[in-house]
């Protein structure tokens, strides 16, 4: 049973996660402004940061066990690994790649040619066909 399902599940849960991110960001900030700004640090400050810790680190940790146990009671177990689709055959830029894998898995240096057009791999000892269209 292979479904895709969306990473988020809507604007909304996508604007709540920027949400916690950015604020999960400015609070570590915060706090790492406070203690740049202190001279010194007493021994009751020292105290309620680890009592702190070990107190909202357990809590997170279970929420986080929490929310897991969700997702397998909603998804059931895994019965196999996620297929990847593993061909390489266009770039980021849209471009044509032309490579022989099995020889460059091999290599010791691999040279990159690129245009607008396609992107070329290819061994160092290789002699390619391909390479023409990249010496002008």
């Amino acid at each position: 049973m292979l479904f895709q399902r969306p990473a988020l599940s809507g604007p909304l849960h996508v604007v709540w996660h920027i949400i916690l991110v950015i604020l999960g960001w400015g609070l570590f900030g915060g706090l790492w402004w406070v203690v740049l700004q202190q001279t010194s640090n007493s021994l009751s400050s020292i105290i309620w940061l680890f009592s702190g810790a070990l107190i909202l680190l357990p809590i997170i940790t279970l929420l986080w066990v929490q929310h897991n146990r969700g997702i397998y009671a909603h998804k059931g177990p895994r019965r196999q690994v996620q297929v990847v689709e593993t061909r390489y055959e266009q770039d980021w830029m849209g471009r044509a790649i032309q490579a022989n894998f099995d020889q460059l898995k091999q290599a010791r240096s691999i040279n990159i040619l690129s245009n607008s057009e396609e992107k070329c791999f290819h061994a160092q000892h290789e002699s390619s066909p391909h390479l023409q269209r990249f010496a002008s």
